[in-house]
């Protein structure tokens, strides 16, 4: 279904390259409560692509797309979007919030990785671009007390992906996202550490363009689970769509042809203005 606001296509699961890992701790519960219920909520985010004989590039719901893979299912809902259109497309980072010993995470930096520690402050927490190549910041760090550290790493951007996810591997058994303001400050941080009273310090991440992503993508590195975060405007939700419409006897065109009248039984609401929806 394609309008002049959205587009929402079934597309098969093989055409679509991922660009991050899945949580395996969100993956099979969702796959769970997907078979349990008969429905998919929402779509997963994708961008056309010609690359590695894919066709599309997975921006947003690798968790879902991986609940569909492990329910058997071979094609997904997708909202395909325009990953140039600076108006349809925001990109921004996720905050991960850790409940293991600091002190413990920065030795590990030390002997795993090839990264290096400068003491920072306050200030130094913001949304910010991450250097393509030379050195440059992977990420900050952020304890309870409000101690500072920041973490560089020199080499290309694929190398630099590839360090991330060495960082992320020391607690990935439990990945806690949250999201910082853009001009964050002190009572930003101690607002996140009161709404996640079990996490020590926090790691937040810096923002990847668009090419940097594509980029680390041709380099066949993923980002670990949680560090992108893609914002869209007029991004479609709750489409409830029966997974019975993904069954392996109906053709992609048959798939969409059901989509299709399903949906146009449905009203939809555009929301124009920022939206606090409580769930």
């Amino acid at each position: 279904m394609k309008t002049d606001v959205f587009q929402l296509q079934i597309v098969a699961i093989k055409d679509i390259i991922p660009h991050e890992e899945y949580d395996i701790e969100r993956s099979k519960p969702l796959a769970e409560k997907i078979r349990k219920s008969g429905y998919i909520s929402n779509p997963i985010l994708v961008t056309a692509i010609d690359f590695d004989h894919k066709k599309y590039l997975q921006l947003d719901g690798m968790n879902r797309l991986t609940a569909f893979k492990m329910l058997g299912l071979k094609t997904i809902i997708t909202q395909i979007v325009d990953y140039n259109s600076q108006d349809q497309v925001e990109l921004s980072s996720w905050v991960h919030m850790v409940n293991k010993d600091l002190k413990d995470f920065l030795e590990f930096i030390k002997k795993k990785t090839k990264c290096t520690i400068k003491i920072g402050k306050m200030e130094d927490i913001e949304h910010r671009y991450i250097r393509g190549e030379n050195v440059g910041r992977l990420c900050t760090l952020v304890d309870k007390n409000g101690h500072v550290y920041l973490i560089y790493s020199n080499g290309k951007m694929g190398e630099k992906v590839v360090r991330i996810n060495k960082l992320v591997s020391f607690y990935s058994d439990k990945i806690i996202r949250d999201v910082l303001p853009p001009k964050s400050d002190g009572h930003d941080v101690r607002m996140i550490f009161r709404s996640h009273t079990e996490s020590k310090f926090m790691v937040v991440f810096p923002t990847f363009t668009r090419h940097q992503i594509v980029d680390v993508i041709k380099y066949k590195v993923f980002f670990p689970s949680g560090i992108t975060r893609h914002i869209i405007h007029r991004r479609c939700l709750d489409l409830k769509v029966p997974i019975t419409i993904f069954q392996d006897n109906k053709s992609l065109k048959v798939q969409n042809q059901e989509l299709e009248k399903m949906l146009s039984r449905r009203a939809f609401r555009i929301y124009e203005e920022a939206t606090v929806y409580f769930e």
